[in-house]
């Protein structure tokens, strides 16, 4: 039998009309060049909106503790980028455990929390069931080729 999957929507709503006048207005202008950075940052912006942050995470935070959790699994968040993360890790952070979540990124040397070798080990973390740490926050790693036991959703 097929596990029904049930869509969880976050209830966002959008002035698609006005945004695109604003944004006509602003870079009637602009190169191609220009307007191609200019979507990328618009895109940045309603990703990283925080009443939409709080959303979705707190249907994660529900979903982890009605499904994940109860079959011992473990979670993977992706999120735009790396301040993403931390808003992610923050947001998280009150509705499950501190411990039960850790940020997984790319960082410049001398940023020890997220060296490598911390990554390493935070992974190994991850690995083992009896560990508190049930969710790895994301950017652009981990998205193939990571394969956990415990890891059910992402």
């Amino acid at each position: 039998m097929s596990e029904r999957l049930d869509p969880r929507l976050v209830d966002l709503h959008i002035d698609q009309q006005a945004i695109e006048a604003a944004y006509a207005e602003l870079t009637d202008r602009l190169t191609d060049e220009d307007k191609l950075g200019r979507a990328a940052s618009k895109m940045s912006i309603l990703v990283k909106a925080p009443e939409r942050i709080r959303a979705i995470c707190g249907d994660i935070a529900k979903h982890y503790y009605e499904t994940v959790a109860p079959n011992g699994f473990g979670a993977q968040v992706v999120t735009f980028d790396c301040e993403s993360s931390l808003v992610y890790k923050q947001e998280l952070d009150k509705s499950l455990p501190p411990e039960a979540s850790d940020i997984v990124m790319s960082v410049n040397s001398g940023e020890d929390q997220y060296a490598a070798d911390a990554e390493e080990k935070l992974l190994d973390r991850f690995s083992d069931s009896k560990d508190p740490l049930k969710t790895v926050i994301v950017t652009s790693k981990l998205l193939t080729g990571f394969d956990a036991p415990i890891l059910k959703t992402i």
